[in-house]
């Protein structure tokens, strides 16, 4: 209410004149000890002008003191966010608070020595790449089958690692440039006398699959971003062409009586591999830096024109080298 007076204007509703805490009067109650009168209409209350008090505005009394009323509600104050501080996750912290919304950092949220833990096999992993070399039985080859990847592409892998902080770079093991690749199928320990029958199998599957092209993707990891253990760039394109290549050898492996791969079939380039015990929050900030790495080959075309047999093995430095044993021209 503005002023001292408050006229009937101000009252806007019928209950504001009952409720005394809305600034009206309350009802008054007929008094029983006087007989009610009935013989004419009921004399129309005149409205008295109500005075209130100019610093509180509350009604007074006729002393021209305030009257009792509740205190005003204020509600609470929410500050408004600083949008400089960007969209970040909210963790947490006191409402109202200058740390309501607060950064992760390592500083905060990693531990000072990571937990180590030994991961089961996951489904997802490149068994060709796994942390230290198995021992290859005697007479026999580590062997797969991969399309060759253009080196200016494997160059711009290499180079997503730059984009990393110190510690998130040494947490992860990567891949040589050279041994950058597109499985096709992995076979493992693999008899030598085998060899022969397989490059074979491989070149009637070149001369039934025509030529075709595929695209650079994005970044993934394996079995996600927030427990990354595969660190890859993806593929995309005429994928169902690649699926179908990818089943002809698969077929002509199964027919020399090769163990036949019941995994489906994931197209991707494996770039790097988390290191052994790294897990939780230190997964957790590679799979965050992968996921925003620069990319700046995505949707350049590959094209897809042969199929290669390798084989991994030790050099005489404890280094995995890959050997190119053949390579089939695709029809």
């Amino acid at each position: 209410m503005i002023g001292n007076i408050v006229s009937e204007d101000a009252r806007v509703t019928k209950s504001n004149d009952r409720d005394p805490w809305l600034g009206g009067e309350a009802e008054k109650k007929p008094d029983a000890t006087k007989p009610k009168d009935t013989t004419g209409p009921e004399p129309e209350e005149t409205p008295v002008a109500e005075e209130v008090d100019a610093a509180t505005g509350s009604p007074t009394d006729e002393k021209g003191a305030a009257s009792e009323a509740p205190s005003e509600f204020v509600p609470t104050e929410v500050p408004d966010r600083d949008p400089s501080r960007g969209e970040e996750t909210y963790y947490g912290g006191r409402s109202g608070s200058a740390t309501g919304f607060t950064r992760q950092s390592e500083a905060k949220y990693v531990a000072s020595e990571p937990k180590l833990y030994v991961a089961p096999n996951s489904e997802d992993d490149d068994q060709e790449e796994q942390s230290g070399f198995p021992e290859v039985p005697e007479n026999t080859h580590r062997l797969f089958i991969a399309i060759e990847i253009p080196r200016k592409l494997k160059r711009d892998f290499a180079d997503l690692a730059k984009s990393f902080r110190p510690r998130e770079f040494e947490r992860v093991r990567w891949i040589e440039e050279e041994a950058m690749h597109l499985t096709l199928k992995f076979l493992g320990d693999t008899p030598a006398d085998q060899v022969h029958d397989i490059k074979k199998a491989l070149e009637r599957t070149a001369e039934s699959t025509g030529k075709f092209t595929i695209k650079i993707g994005r970044t993934g990891c394996f079995p996600s971003f927030r427990d990354p253990r595969i660190c890859w760039v993806g593929v995309s394109g005429e994928l169902r062409r690649l699926e179908q290549l990818q089943g002809r050898v698969e077929g002509g492996m199964v027919a020399l009586g090769l163990d036949e791969d019941d995994r489906d079939f994931k197209a991707h380039i494996t770039v790097g591999r988390t290191r052994p015990g790294i897990r939780g929050r230190f997964a957790e900030d590679i799979g965050v830096s992968w996921q925003h790495a620069p990319l700046h080959t995505t949707g350049q075309s590959v094209l897809v024109n042969a199929i290669t047999l390798y084989r991994s093995f030790l050099n005489d430095k404890d280094d995995t080298e890959y050997q190119q044993l053949a390579n089939f021209e695709l029809g």
